[in-house]
């Protein structure tokens, strides 16, 4: 799980992406495994740059989409970070 709101995530590099009728598609070509993404968690996906806090995505994601409150935000948002780290879709940044 997910611990501090100052850490930053970074997508990891081998992975290929392309964008898919408003969703993103995105290609492991490690375990030969593609994964569409809805557009939150595409949006999730391009906020892991490794120089973005947690704290500042869960700020953009209430901002980004109407309707979301914070805590709720915050607790979809480490939920599909912990999905993404299990995959190895996200590196936690120094974590490679």
């Amino acid at each position: 799980m997910i611990a501090s709101d100052a850490l930053s995530l970074k997508r990891n590099p081998k992975i290929e992406e392309a964008p898919l009728q408003g969703e993103l598609m995105l290609f492991d070509p490690g375990s030969s495994k593609f994964f569409v993404m809805n557009p939150t968690m595409a949006f999730l996906w391009r906020q892991c740059d490794g120089r973005t806090s947690l704290r500042t995505v869960v700020e953009r994601l209430s901002t980004a989409f109407s309707g979301v409150d914070r805590v709720t935000a915050e607790a979809e948002l480490r939920r599909a970070l912990d999905e993404l780290i299990g995959l190895g879709l996200v590196f936690p940044e120094g974590g490679e």
